[in-house]
């Protein structure tokens, strides 16, 4: 046998193998079903997809750190090192779903906070393809008014349509670019968060 072919051969053993591996694990770890990402999970992958990003598309001027603990309401604090001016963020992602032409989000009321200073950053998420896309950046102050009240909870259903005309659509960010221009917009204070006519 060649040196190739052993190459070859020893390639093949080797998949073999793994492929192997990866079924006793599911069978004797898991069991037969496909190991599947908890809510904390994702909540964690997006918060870190989410930092990269902005850190990332703003060539680094923006440092996100993530909060120990999400008691209060935010999930991110974006930096400017440039002006040392901080915003609070809190996420809220949801899984993709093509057949759907709205997404789904809450900001439960207990951890809502009406000032001016957080904003809500609302954006799909999909673990086979995680990549931050289209997201909407909406002034927690204005949550109430584009959200459906629940009892305990402010239920926000934006159309995910091109073009859309709802209430969300002032706030909707098509590219990462756009949402780190709003994100400084914020940063800088020149966000309408309260319109007026707006109770």
């Amino acid at each position: 046998m060649s040196d190739e072919q052993s190459t070859k051969r020893s390639g093949e053993v080797w998949r073999q193998f793994q492929t192997i591996s990866i079924q006793v694990w599911k069978t004797t770890i898991i069991g037969d079903s496909d190991p599947i990402l908890s809510t904390t999970q994702i909540g964690r992958i997006a918060e870190s997809l989410v930092a990269s990003t902005l850190m990332l598309a703003s060539g680094g001027r923006l440092s996100p750190f993530t909060a120990l603990s999400d008691d209060c309401g935010v999930d991110l604090v974006v930096l400017d090192k440039l002006t040392s001016r901080t915003l609070c963020i809190q996420m809220k992602c949801r899984s993709e779903n093509d057949r759907r032409r709205a997404a789904q989000f809450g900001v439960r009321k207990a951890s809502f906070r009406g000032d001016a200073q957080p904003y809500l950053l609302a954006f799909p998420f999909n673990p086979e393809k995680p990549a931050l896309t289209r997201s909407w950046f909406i002034p927690m102050a204005r949550v109430p008014y584009v959200a459906v009240k629940k009892k305990d909870r402010y239920a926000i259903s934006p159309s995910t349509a091109t073009g859309s005309k709802d209430r969300c659509s002032k706030y909707r960010q098509d590219q990462v670019s756009d949402l780190v221009s709003a994100i400084f917009e914020a940063l800088e204070g020149r966000t309408q968060v309260v319109d007026s006519g707006m109770p």
